[in-house]
């Protein structure tokens, strides 16, 4: 017996169409609103962390120098004489 081809339909490699996935359906309004305050709240906590970020980088910066005034006071008190460290790269 031999097989038939009747209930398959063969495709050759090259008559075959490229598959895209399907595009996606618009939204109804409600929800790009809701996808929209949520995009809000995002930023909103975007800039939050960004400004906390750079208060933490102001507040570690002027710890530093204090750091360093008052191992310089205390350098003056024992009387030691030190070089000056150059200060890091990244400030």
């Amino acid at each position: 017996m031999e097989p038939s081809d009747e209930g398959a339909p063969s495709l050759s490699p090259q008559t075959e169409r490229p598959v895209f996935p399907p595009s996606p359906r618009p939204r109804a309004p409600e929800h790009e609103l809701r996808d929209r305050t949520k995009a809000a709240k995002l930023r909103h906590k975007a800039a939050r962390a960004r400004m906390k970020s750079n208060r933490l980088e102001d507040r570690a910066r002027h710890l530093v120098q204090k750091a360093a005034k008052m191992e310089r006071r205390a350098d003056e008190l024992d009387g030691i004489s030190r070089t000056p460290m150059q200060s890091p790269l990244n400030e």
